[in-house]
């Protein structure tokens, strides 16, 4: 009968896996450098991979869903948005930017967990997969990220949320590159950064750029300004 695989040992040369591919690139990590990492042996490596290629494809795998899913997720919020009711009422655009506000902030901040609970992973798909079967693998989630930009931007022009000046392929490119780098960025961090803070930040700089200006309040609603005098006050006559 055949021994039953050990769950925990396929967690440990799975972790033990991934900090020697990041160390040494996909190509020359080596199988017996793994199991000793983990205390294991080359058998038990056998017993759960059929090489170390299935563990990291299994390992990106896992990647690819976890970020499918934040896809789908802000997909779904977003379309719930658009639907909820007219845009075209008086009154309710605030309403929506402050929704539309609140989705992104939340989204982007489950994205830089992802990219940080995956950073040595997409270190390697960056930096360490050259000439092996996962070299576009990072390319396509980047692909995919641009694409769900240009269609939500698409979606919230339809309804006057963006602007329509602003090429939404170029916004695209701009915030995928943008996550580019902070995935480069968390792979040579040691200590976790602010999310909240880099979520303001990011928020900040792409609704400077795309949002739609919104129209200023009503007049009864706007602080009383004292009018500055528009003529010089006279000046005395001097007398003799």
């Amino acid at each position: 009968m055949a021994r039953p695989a050990d769950p925990n040992a396929k967690s440990a040369l799975v972790t033990a896996a991934r900090a020697q591919f990041r160390a040494h690139g996909l190509q020359r990590a080596r199988i017996e450098d793994i199991t000793a990492r983990c205390g294991l042996s080359k058998g038990a490596f056998y017993l759960h991979f059929e090489s170390k290629e299935a563990l990291f494809r299994e390992v990106v795998a896992k990647v690819t869903v976890h970020h499918d899913t934040l896809r789908e997720d802000r997909d779904q919020a977003y379309l719930q948005l658009v639907s909820q009711r007219s845009l075209k009422k008086s009154g309710v655009i605030r309403d929506y930017m402050a929704a539309l506000a609140a989705i992104d902030a939340r989204e982007d901040r489950r994205l830089l967990e992802m990219l940080w609970e995956w950073r040595d992973v997409l270190d390697v798909l960056l930096h360490g997969s050259q000439g092996t079967e996962f070299e576009g693998a990072v390319w396509a989630m980047l692909d995919q990220e641009s694409e769900r930009v240009m269609l939500q931007l698409a979606r919230l022009e339809k309804v006057g949320l963006v602007r329509a000046d602003v090429p939404a392929e170029l916004v695209g490119m701009m915030i995928v590159g943008t996550y580019l780098l902070v995935a480069r960025r968390f792979s040579r961090a040691t200590e976790q950064p602010d999310f909240d803070h880099w979520v303001r930040s990011l928020q900040a700089l792409i609704a400077s750029g795309v949002a739609t200006p919104l129209a200023p309040l009503p007049s009864k609603a706007r602080r009383a300004v004292p009018r500055r005098a528009t003529t010089s006050p006279r000046r005395k006559k001097k007398t003799s």
